[in-house]
């Protein structure tokens, strides 16, 4: 009783008393046997899901099933010239709507490897190689559609060092069922005080430094499916957006399924 409304105190409430009087070993099977049960996995699913901490989000536990395996990754290409490196696989049921709105570079020779930029963390430090995600303009935007209801509370995103403290005046929103509604708005570039020209290409420091977690002011007062982040209005014509690891944190309304 002293879990409380613990999660591990829910699932306990499915074992017999008298399993649990037969001792640990019996214990142990009887609640292995009610992790894989049909029965547990219908009562998981009909009860709200908070997300706890802020490293591990909705797109952790779509790739992972909630942490019950391992994120597939992919061999993707950085560029023309690039070699070719381990990526994190979109997870399937994410969908990942990209529109960018160009005054520059149209080229994009490295399309298969954005998906997985914007949803893995380890490639923070990458740029990469062919302009397409330099020189956007107003409008231009990254969107998740989850399968799930969320309340957020929070998101995070990390850039590469590409002309990173150019991102000015950009919004992460979410849509009503209506109309898109602005959560979060920056005038000014989170890493505007980093002299991304000069600091040194280091495996791990510049990815940890890079990312950064965006507390919403209160949690949202209504449940999304959709969100993103776009290029506002600003007197910077054309700016570099390389999302890196975009990842949203909150409460996942049911029904939701763990695979």
């Amino acid at each position: 009783m002293g879990l409380g409304d613990d999660c591990v105190h829910k699932v306990m409430t499915f074992l017999a008393v008298a399993d649990a009087r037969r001792g640990v070993g019996a214990a142990a099977k009887s609640i292995r046997t009610t992790a894989l049960s049909t029965t547990l996995a219908r009562a998981r699913g009909a009860d709200s899901y908070t997300l706890r901490g802020d490293k591990h989000g909705v797109v952790h536990a779509l790739a992972t099933a909630f942490g019950t395996r391992r994120w597939p990754t992919r061999a993707v290409a950085l560029g023309l010239s690039h070699p070719r490196k381990d990526a994190a696989v979109p997870p399937a049921r994410l969908l990942i709507t990209i529109n960018r709105q160009r005054g520059g570079n149209d080229e994009e020779p490295y399309a298969s490897c954005i998906a997985s930029a914007i949803v893995d963390p380890d490639l923070t430090t990458k740029r990469l190689s062919g302009g397409g995600e330099c020189y956007l303009t107003t409008g231009s935007f990254f969107q998740y559609d989850i399968p799930y209801q969320l309340i957020i509370t929070a998101f995070a995103f990390g850039v590469s060092d590409c002309r990173a403290k150019h991102l000015l005046d950009w919004t992460f929103e979410a849509f009503d069922g209506e109309e898109w509604r602005e959560l979060y708005y920056s005038s000014d570039s989170p890493w505007s005080d980093d002299d991304a020209d000069r600091i040194p290409q280091v495996e791990g420091r510049i990815g940890n430094h890079r990312r950064k977690v965006f507390l919403l002011p209160g949690a949202a007062d209504f449940a999304s499916t959709r969100f993103r982040i776009r290029l506002a209005q600003s007197h910077e014509e054309e700016r570099c957006m390389h999302i890196r690891g975009l990842e949203l944190f909150g409460t996942i309304l049911p029904p939701w399924r763990i695979d």
